[in-house]
């Protein structure tokens, strides 16, 4: 035998030294996907913090942060335990404020652009980086990634869920089914909402599987065709995935059926959902089967009336049994199938779902309030209706902001239902599946548009890959394509900005027709080099190029422009920037005092007012929560944050009770939100906005439509949308509940400073523009909180109503202050009902209050002393009564002394001598002439006409002195929900009408034939909610500025 001699290995080098010693090869498709990831990146974590914290995310902040601090728990109400530890971890590892509460969401967001990355067998080279760019830069995206909800992680998860399926149909790896057992347990631990999707994925996998079934059946028989592909389909379809679960058992059925061995993929992935899916619809029991068979009582097993603190052992028992029979057959169907693979996916989602519903296993209440509770809890408050969105919602959003991917998808939907694959017919059923869940929700949010924008993107990716693959006759070089293909995008971008922003008009609209002529035409020569196989990329690139500019402005406008002004549909309600200027000041405050985070500070609590506040006051230790509709809570503090329906009782309270002096308090919107005008443009039923649980506005109902003709046809809807797609404005102001800050007088919000300031009514002065103005806010003489109407006096005198204070002041005809009166009858009784809105002028000088809440009218002498009374709360359970005032909001008094009132809820009005005594009824709700909807600001003209503000239907209408209809014009502006937006009137000495149009934040001044005569606008200090106005006797306009809480004194056009 012969000795080979011993050769010596040369030494690999180590796995760091091969990485080091390589050269990093960047292609054009690298460096493209590196580029959008940097900018996906920087659009959402950009300026994070800028925006003050919305209710929710407060909501969920704190509880991220309280979790840090050992007392967090689970609970349905706030869904589930998921993003608040994966938050709780930001704020570990960077401290909390505002820009690290929304840096989880951020990641989330960001890694949903990248996701795309994995389906690129599916989606080809040219579908991969449309997807890649559409979630990139979507206007939803963008904006549901820089906020802290639930949606954008459900979002990642159902994305991750939808490449693992479709990974593992196409690969069969088992790895791909452990992925998607990870993105069901973190969809299960974020949102019970993520149920939707489960059920439009089994429905869809079922019907997959049918399909395959089908096929298989016919092919062994040769009798393969269309129709009866599709007729088998339907008929396996309600027993396939019974088929998938008892598959080896069906040995008999297979082989006769010629099935062969294996349970298509496509079964096996529905047979891992539903086994996953089936032991946490275990609560769907109790109200399907024990409650509606009487086997338990009603609300026994009702997770937020009976199942929380400590369990009854019946129950107990209850609950553990009915899980063991929802678990049992899910084991069943899983370990027959895979048993290794099934039971490691299964004991490793059930270990991480339970560990954090339980905190770590610190909270085992969370084994009821996870399993049980969450489904059963979101189950039960479909009731509520959040946010009572019209059916048609997101037929509004999504045009409104991903109308670039749904063009797309429109227009590839031919290819991908009938010329496309099971994974481009998935994409389409995803995306009208969720469409068709959402719509049918009863909770409708402009987040969960979510799972709208995410199938559309990839869908329309898909689209833009089957054009690209359709071009089949290349013969140019790639540069000369590109510049073609680069004309056409930009012969479309420069085509529809011209289209949209040339003015309106018949002869502008010809000129829009043939400029889109025009732009086709000349696409069509610049793309004929490239062939007709082209012409679908070349459609696809034009589309992209004209709406690309749009989309990214959109969100642009949506994110950074109005990221807390709700201007837009997809801001909806949004805490107001000045919320956090009033944080700042709380700051300053602490600091100039030396008490720090003992500062003494008092926060109403009111309609969940103390949200955001309980967030951005965590760090002090003497803040106090409570209701300030029962009086502020005793005790001295140097900071009040009040809710405006309180601020009377927290005036009071500072008068009398508290030792610390403030100053005059800062108002400021705590809450806005967009102004949903749409659901009165869909009112079927006169009076009856269209709401998800009311309005029969349904889209079952020919009315329904009778009235989108309307509205489409000649209702002016398609410019009412066209403009705020283009420029994304309503053209309104946002609907607010305003909040009052109280601070020491000694405390100087502009500097932060402590000083010593005396504490004296304000005199009259001017504006910037040097018009006369009187008030401000404060609960100084001559001070305001809201003021609604002002009327004057024979002698000159004024006198301003406040709906907040229930004070009525007077003031001399230069706005000195001369006395003032709280209408109430007893002050210091908080369970007096008052908000008065209105005031009238008697011949001999009587003041009459529209006392709107206290459901009354109130008379006043000259010296403000009390006189009289008359009116009471209704009975809303039958016909109203002459006395029944259902909210009157306004007051007018004839040549003969009688008291003309807008009976506003009633859609009437009364007249009553100055006594009190009913003289007759005028009119009734209904759009026609002499009916009402919603009356309320009220004048006499000299000749004796009635002029009225027929706030909902849009128009002043003129009676004559015996209340019989004379005529009316329409008022654009009018008819929006907010309830501070209620329009006064005031009949000039000329005969003209002024009309305030408090949305829009102008008086116009119309002639009496209903022709706009001019409008009273302020350049340099725009006026706030302008409500009553009296002229004066040099003929000019004192006006009510209830955002300002104010009076100015304006020239009359």
């Amino acid at each position: 035998m012969t000795v080979q001699p011993h050769q010596q290995e040369t030494p690999r080098p180590a796995a760091l030294d091969r990485v080091l010693a390589s050269r990093l090869s960047i292609t054009r498709e690298t460096a493209a996907y590196a580029a959008l990831l940097i900018a996906a990146a920087l659009f959402r974590f950009w300026d994070l913090g800028s925006r003050a914290l919305h209710h929710d995310e407060s909501i969920h902040a704190q509880w991220s942060w309280g979790l840090l601090q050992g007392n967090y728990h689970h609970s349905p109400v706030f869904h589930g335990p998921f993003y608040y530890h994966a938050q709780g971890l930001v704020f570990f590892l960077f401290g909390a404020t505002d820009y690290t509460s929304r840096v989880s969401a951020a990641i989330f967001g960001t890694l949903i652009v990248a996701l795309p990355l994995l389906f690129r067998d599916r989606l080809g080279k040219a579908g991969t980086l449309a997807a890649v760019a559409f979630i990139a830069f979507s206007p939803t995206l963008v904006y549901v990634s820089r906020f802290f909800r639930e949606d954008i992680y459900m979002g990642a998860f159902t994305l991750l869920m939808v490449l693992a399926m479709w990974r593992y149909i196409d690969e069969g790896r088992e790895r791909w089914l452990f992925v998607f057992a990870a993105g069901f347990t973190g969809n299960v631990l974020t949102k019970e909402g993520s149920f939707l999707a489960f059920a439009v994925f089994l429905v869809y996998l079922d019907l997959y599987l049918a399909n395959r079934l089908a096929i298989l059946t016919l092919e062994a028989r040769g009798l393969s065709t269309a129709p009866r592909r599709a007729l088998l389909t339907l008929g396996f379809a309600p027993w396939a995935w019974a088929v998938a679960a008892l598959w080896p058992f069906l040995g008999a059925i297979r082989r006769n059926l010629d099935w062969g061995d294996d349970l298509p993929r496509c079964g096996e992935v529905l047979l891992l959902l539903g086994t996953f899916t089936l032991p946490l619809l275990t609560p769907v029991a109790r109200t399907a089967v024990l409650e509606r068979f009487g086997l338990v009582e009603k609300d026994r097993l009702n997770w937020e009336k009976s199942l929380q603190g400590n369990i009854a052992g019946r129950d107990a028992i209850a609950l553990v049994g009915l899980f063991a029979v929802t678990s049992s057959v899910a084991a069943f169907a899983g370990l027959q199938w895979k048993p290794k693979a099934w039971g490691i996916a299964f004991a490793a989602s059930a270990l991480v779902y339970l560990s954090l519903m339980t905190s770590l296993w610190t909270n085992l209440d969370g084994l009821v309030s996870g399993p049980w509770g969450s489904l059963d809890y979101w189950y039960s408050q479909q009731d509520a209706h959040r946010g009572d969105q019209p059916w048609f919602y997101y037929y509004m959003l999504m045009p409104a902001y991903e109308f670039l991917p749904l063009v797309l998808v429109l227009g590839g939907a031919w290819w991908s239902v009938v010329r496309g694959d099971a994974f481009s017919r998935f994409l389409v059923f995803w995306l009208a599946g969720m469409w068709g869940a959402l719509s049918w929700g009863a909770e409708k949010m402009p987040w969960l548009n979510v799972h709208l924008a995410l199938p559309a993107c990839i869908l329309a990716a898909w689209t833009v890959q089957r054009a690209w693959d359709g071009w089949r006759t290349r013969t140019l070089g790639a540069g000369r394509a590109a510049l073609i293909l680069g004309s056409a995008a930009l012969i479309s971008a420069g085509g529809l900005a011209l289209v949209v922003y040339l003015p309106g008009g018949l002869a502008y609209h010809i000129l829009r027709v043939l400029l889109a002529a025009a732009v086709v035409g000349a696409i069509v020569v610049a793309a004929w080099p490239l062939g007709r196989s082209s012409a679908p990329f070349v459609a696809v690139v034009a589309v992209i190029g004209a709406l690309a500019f749009f989309s990214v402005r959109t969100m642009i406008a949506a994110v950074y422009e109005r990221g807390d002004v709700p201007r837009d549909m997809l801001v909806y309600t949004q805490s107001s920037p000045g919320l956090k200027d009033v944080a700042d000041q709380i700051n300053a405050l602490a600091d100039a005092s030396g008490m720090g985070y003992d500062l003494p500070i008092a926060v109403d609590t009111t309609d969940s007012f103390a949200w955001p506040w309980a967030w951005y006051l965590r760090d002090y230790k003497a803040v106090s929560y409570s209701d300030f509709s029962n009086g502020p809570p005793a005790g001295n503090f140097s900071v009040m944050l009040v809710a405006f329906a309180n601020v009377g009782r927290a005036q009071d309270f500072a008068a009398s009770q508290s030792t610390v002096q403030y100053g005059s308090p800062q108002r400021y919107p705590h809450r806005w939100w967009y102004d949903e005008t749409y659901k009165y443009a869909m009112s079927v039923e006169d009076g009856l906005p269209c709401y998800s649980r009311s309005g029969n506005c349904g889209p079952f109902r020919l009315e329904t439509w009778k009235v989108i003709g309307e509205g489409v046809f000649g209702g002016g809807w398609l410019d009412a949308w066209y403009s705020y797609w283009r420029d994304h404005d309503p053209d309104r102001q946002p609907g607010s509940t305003d909040a009052f800050a109280f601070f020491p007088a000694n405390f100087d919000i502009t500097t932060g400073r402590l000083s010593a300031r005396p504490i004296e009514p304000p005199p009259p002065g001017t504006d910037s523009e040097g018009r006369p103005s009187f008030g401000g806010t404060g609960s100084l003489p001559g001070q305001f909180f809201a003021p609604v109407d002002v009327e004057g006096d024979a002698q000159g005198n004024l006198y301003v109503i406040d709906s907040a204070t229930k004070k009525l002041q007077k003031f001399d005809a230069a706005g000195n202050f001369i006395a003032a009166v709280d209408i109430r009858a007893n002050p210091a009784d908080p369970g007096e009902q008052s908000q008065p809105w209105g005031l009238a002028i008697g011949p001999n000088g009587e003041v009459v209050v529209a006392d709107t809440f206290g459901w009354r009218m109130r008379v006043f002498d000259q010296e403000l002393k009390f006189v009289s009374g008359f009116g009471q709360a209704p009975d809303t359970s039958k016909a109203p009564g002459p006395f029944d005032l259902f909210g009157p909001r306004d007051a007018a008094i004839d040549a003969a002394g009688q008291v003309w009132v807008t009976d506003t809820g009633n859609d009437r009005i009364q007249v009553f001598t100055l006594a009190g005594e009913f003289v007759r009824t005028v009119g009734a709700q209904g759009k026609g002439q002499g009916q009402f909807d919603e009356p309320v600001g009220i004048d006499i003209a000299p000749d004796g006409a009635i002029v009225v503000a027929d706030m909902y239907n849009r128009r002043v209408q003129v009676l004559n002195a015996d209340g019989t209809y004379r005529s009316e014009f329409a008022v654009e502006g009018w008819g929006g929900l907010e309830v501070t937006d209620k329009p006064y009137l005031r009949v000039l000495a000329d005969g003209r009408i002024a009309v305030g149009v408090p949305s829009a934040n102008l008086v116009r001044i119309y002639r009496g034939d209903g022709t706009v005569a001019g409008t009273i606008v302020s350049s340099g200090e725009p006026m706030a909610r302008p409500y009553g106005m009296v002229e004066t006797a040099d003929g000019k306009l004192w006006v009510v500025e209830g955002g300002a809480a104010r009076l100015r004194l304006f020239e009359i056009p």
